[in-house]
């Protein structure tokens, strides 16, 4: 995952940007050297150094390196300048070798990037006689990187359909359950608000509001969060006496699918047994009530969750998830905020705050449950 810096990804892209951003013209060759002498961004020779930028007298620290001197490679110390950052990096490069320094010309006069490769050797940037050939080469590997954000790519696909999902909100389609802050650019795809995509596959993040999706057509796997989103599922019919546990879209309560309680899971279908449908439907009951009450949809990021799924999910041994007796539920279109204010005042059983999260958690235990007006306590509280 690529690392930020002060408003600048530690990563191909992120160079380039903050070369272009310097004045650099040949931003692919800023990049080229960013990966030769930091690995791609894991090595400094100094605090945010990543070209191996030396120091004058004593301004930086010393750190070993290797030089071709006199036709093989010695080890010796040098000193090295810090940097605030990895933009000020950038900028210190294009400042005083890419543009015209003092009585030096920029390597930005070159006319083809080849030229501007070779007029780092000729002015002493590095020592390696095959430095221009290592450069070139790590352009051209990039190259063919696509240099804005991947987007879903449709082919076929067998797998069936289990709903889609629709930005209720501008957000993205991320690699990693993160800030999309902390992705770089080729790790996420922005989504606009009323975006939407068809799901094949989900699997939710018992640690926060994130659940992982594989969309339809072979578009991918990508995490969510979950508030910036709604499932749409089928049209199911009016609340059932029966409900039709192998049926995503049935309607367990007015506001409350088979989908929603099963996250969409074949794996979590509650058996035969009276006792487990019983309680999951008692429990769906409270939540519709809270539904009612609030009068806004909420989504649902986690309901029932037998073992072992609730502990490859991450989820606590002894979970009321496990039991059928929980939820985790955010407002779709009110700050999380003000729901956890007004339903903390309401609720009399377990009350989980997952603000930090993305959720608010609330259980049954002890009987409890939803109760109109306000005055009430949870009977547990604790906050994630």
């Amino acid at each position: 995952m690529a690392s930020r810096t002060r408003g600048y990804a530690n990563s191909w892209e992120g160079v380039m940007q903050a070369a272009k951003d310097a004045g650099a013209k040949w931003v692919q060759l800023v990049a080229a050297q960013w990966a030769l002498e930091s690995g791609y961004g894991r090595h400094t020779s100094g605090r945010h150094n990543y070209f191996g930028l030396k120091a004058a007298g004593s301004q930086g620290k010393t750190h070993e390196t290797r030089e071709f001197v006199n036709g093989e490679w010695i080890t010796i110390s040098a000193e090295f300048l810090d940097f605030p950052d990895l933009g000020a990096c950038v900028k210190y490069l294009v400042t005083r070798w890419y543009k015209d320094w003092d009585t030096y010309a920029g390597v930005d006069r070159a006319p083809t990037l080849e030229a501007a490769a070779e007029e780092l050797i000729k002015q002493n940037y590095a020592t390696d006689p095959e430095y221009a050939s290592k450069l070139l080469r790590l352009a051209e590997e990039n190259e063919a990187k696509p240099e804005k954000p991947a987007t879903p790519v449709v082919k076929a696909d067998p797998k069936p359909i289990l709903y889609r999902v629709e930005a209720v909100q501008a957000t993205w389609l991320k690699k990693e359950p993160v800030p999309a802050a902390e992705l770089g650019e080729k790790e996420k795809v922005y989504c606009a608000k009323g975006a939407d995509y068809a799901v094949v596959a989900y699997a939710e993040c018992a640690a926060d509001a994130h659940a992982r999706v594989e969309l339809a057509a072979g578009a991918g796997t990508w995490f969510v969060f979950e508030p910036h989103w709604r499932k749409v599922v089928g049209a199911g019919e009016a609340m059932q006496a029966e409900v039709d546990w192998g049926d995503f879209a049935c309607l367990v309560t007015p506001n409350l699918t088979v989908g929603e309680i099963l996250q969409f899971d074949k794996r979590r279908v509650p058996g035969p047994a009276a006792s487990v449908r019983t309680r999951l439907l008692r429990t769906a009951a409270e939540f519709q009530r809270v539904r009612e009450a609030w009068g806004r949809p909420l989504g649902v990021t986690s309901f029932y969750r037998p073992e072992p799924i609730n502990a490859q999910v991450g989820g606590v041994p002894g979970s009321r998830h496990v039991t059928g007796e929980a939820f985790d539920v955010y407002p779709v279109d009110r700050s999380l905020e003000s729901f956890y204010q007004w339903i903390r005042r309401r609720w009399t059983g377990g009350l989980g705050d997952g603000r930090p999260r993305g959720f608010i958690h609330l259980d049954t235990r002890g009987g409890g449950g939803f109760v109109p007006g306000a005055g009430a306590r949870p009977a547990a509280e604790w906050i994630y």
